[in-house]
């Protein structure tokens, strides 16, 4: 994965889109209660998968931050 780690989180019940720099600060903004999954248990799961993790509250993917390059000017 190239660039910058960025974790995407969809709450489906509002279609908000909200987007972290890790998982840390993810559940900083959000309780296990609220996304009905542990911080450990997420990632657990990407141990065994990079496939997002979904349930009845929210879809939360992981992927890269897609910055320029610098060109040598």
């Amino acid at each position: 994965m190239e660039g910058k780690r960025v974790i995407h989180l969809e709450l489906k019940e509002t279609g908000e889109h909200r987007y972290f720099s890790s998982p840390s600060a993810l559940y900083n903004a959000y309780s296990k209660e609220e996304l009905k999954i542990a911080r450990q248990s997420l990632l657990n799961y990407w141990q065994k998968t990079s496939a997002p993790y979904e349930n009845a509250v929210c879809i939360i993917r992981k992927g890269a931050l897609e910055q320029n390059k610098l060109s040598d000017k």
